[in-house]
């Protein structure tokens, strides 16, 4: 996929969970760390997108800050999710080098993209910035 269609289907369900712009930033920017393989040399789409990768993230930066380390957790997952729709896939359970994919678009895809990119768009114009949870736990008294 595309950085863009990762950076807003990463943003999308976060906002609309919680209306908050910068834990929804924040999940893109972890987003956007599995990809850093291409900057340190690795074979794309190996270590930085498999489970080993993700949990291991998550947890170093849940240790400083349990939220971000879900939101870490989430970005990093959603980005491999995206990748995992791609005709290469990802090496999920990598050090094994079986790749994982759950669809086969090429990751430049017109129609992949911009569908999932008009989905976001769409879902956040029609929550206008609504955060669900808070209409959830709006009518629970606690």
């Amino acid at each position: 996929m595309l950085k863009k269609t990762h950076a807003i289907a990463t943003f999308t369900p976060v906002f609309i969970l919680t209306s908050n712009p910068e834990l929804s930033l924040y999940a893109v920017l972890f987003g956007l760390i599995s990809d850093l393989d291409y900057v340190v040399g690795l074979k794309h789409r190996t270590v930085t997108h498999s489970f080993l990768f993700m949990s291991l993230a998550s947890m170093s930066v849940a240790y400083f800050n349990p939220a971000l380390g879900v939101i870490a957790f989430y970005g990093i997952g959603m980005h491999i999710l995206l990748d995992m729709l791609t005709k290469s896939g990802v090496q999920f359970y990598w050090p094994m080098k079986k790749r994982v994919r759950l669809a086969k678009f090429s990751f430049d895809s017109v129609v992949a993209n911009y569908v999932l990119i008009a989905g976001c768009v769409v879902a956040l114009w029609v929550t206008k910035g609504d955060s669900i949870l808070d209409h959830i736990m709006g009518g629970l008294k606690l």
